[in-house]
């Protein structure tokens, strides 16, 4: 895929993953699964840019890794918003901050 094509769905992702937490402070039943959707394509990105940086330098490469395990706790958000707990928040929470923090140090 183009890099114009991933930089959509990974829009596309966190649209929907946005829509799916708005969703679940207003306690809609179908929220958690909205959510988990847009998570997954963000975790699958994720993980299809750390294999695909096996090429590039030490740096890029761990920091691709560590863009996959932050977006690990997406999948920890899910869980807890199934299990109806409000810690999902915080997962949700660290994504964001580890999400800030990497795209200033990731080049462009």
């Amino acid at each position: 895929m183009s890099k114009q094509n991933l930089q959509i769905i990974f829009i596309v992702g966190g649209t929907i993953t946005i829509v799916g937490a708005i969703a679940q402070l207003f306690n809609v039943t179908a929220a958690p699964y909205v959510f988990s959707a847009g998570a997954l394509i963000i975790i699958a990105l994720q993980l299809m840019a750390a294999l695909n940086s096996k090429n590039s330098d030490s740096r890029v490469q761990r920091l691709t890794r560590v863009n996959f395990i932050t977006s690990l706790f997406l999948a920890v958000a899910a869980y807890f918003m199934f299990a109806s707990a409000k810690s999902w928040v915080v997962a949700v929470l660290i994504y964001a901050l580890s999400s800030l923090i990497m795209s200033f140090r990731t080049t462009k």
